[in-house]
């Protein structure tokens, strides 16, 4: 209770810093310095959802500030910390509305929209496929495709990455038994591989062919 008594002190003590004041103008970007500081210390000492909260404040600063990479860092930041605490409750089995987990959904979603933003698709495109990979360890694959699918998107440059997300995306669709969504999703790779032409390395097998013939074999192994 002592630490999230002066957490919840000095928070606002920073905060205070932002009103406008007549004649003063704030100092968003010492603000900004201080919530990181803040935050750093947080995490030392395993506070992670108030260092995940002093992250997003910190975004907000750097938002103000026009400083798209600064947001999007802190952004990422608070939203693994977010992340991590759930997995820490989980670990417990301490009771909970997946609060911390639905909190870390949000700071994912508005840092890949501010890659986007800032044209940096394969930023964006990693955060996706780190949230999706988290959410398939904590055993929701059905949570997981939607970003896979988002990465996918993404990776229209990187067509290998792309097959990767793909792939993901099938693998979720068999952990919930939607076969027919994972064959569709191997036909769809097959396509895709067809129409770009791509050979597995060392060799002149076509990408998609081996694609479409692995998929067959997992499906019917697995009916």
């Amino acid at each position: 209770m002592a630490a999230e008594g002066d957490f919840l002190a000095r928070y606002r003590a920073v905060s205070n810093k932002l009103k406008k004041r007549f004649l003063r103008k704030p100092n968003v970007a010492e603000a900004s310095e201080q919530f990181g500081q803040l935050a750093k210390e947080l995490k030392q000492q395993d506070c992670l959802q108030y260092a995940a909260f002093c992250n997003l404040a910190m975004a907000r600063c750097e938002q103000t500030l026009f400083n798209a990479p600064g947001e999007a860092l802190a952004l990422t930041d608070a939203a693994r910390l977010f992340l991590s605490s759930e997995k820490e409750n989980r670990a417990l089995q301490a009771p909970g509305f997946d609060e911390h987990l639905q909190a870390a959904l949000n700071c994912y979603s508005f840092a890949v929209k501010v890659f986007i933003e800032m044209n940096q698709p394969v930023m964006a495109a990693s955060l996706c496929l780190e949230l999706g990979n988290a959410l398939k360890e904590m055993n929701r694959p059905g949570e997981a495709v939607v970003h896979y699918q988002r990465a996918a998107e993404l990776q229209t440059q990187t067509p290998i990455e792309a097959l990767l997300s793909m792939g993901e995306i099938a693998t979720c669709k068999i952990l919930t038994r939607d076969y027919d969504g994972a064959l569709s999703i191997f036909t769809e790779t097959q396509l895709m591989c067809q129409e770009r032409g791509l050979q597995l390395p060392g060799t002149s097998t076509p990408v998609g062919e081996a694609c479409l013939k692995s998929s067959h074999m997992w499906i019917k192994i697995l009916n």
